[in-house]
């Protein structure tokens, strides 16, 4: 079994993680979780002062966005999650 997960250009350019990386299994939250191990720079992008995920955090699974109350279904073999930080400006 195997779960991509993806950064937007924005998490690719700031943390310098440009390849997709491959988790065995999880949820949208365990992967999450799994990537700021590996790549502690995202801490900061992903979660508050007080370790609560970012409302602008989104989550993208085989391209249709979920809500947080979908974030701890499985994922399946072969599903793409991918991770973005919705920025707001004027």
């Amino acid at each position: 079994m195997s779960i991509t997960v993806s950064l937007t250009d924005l998490l690719k350019t700031t943390t310098g993680q440009q390849e997709p990386m491959q988790f065995a299994d999880g949820s949208p939250l365990e992967c999450l979780l799994k990537l700021v191990t590996q790549v502690p720079a995202l801490h900061k992008w992903f979660y508050d002062e007080h370790e609560k995920l970012k409302p602008q955090v989104w989550l993208m699974v085989n391209g249709e966005r979920i809500y947080e109350d979908e974030f701890s279904e499985p994922l399946s073999d072969g599903d793409q999650l991918l991770i973005m930080v919705a920025i707001l400006g004027g």
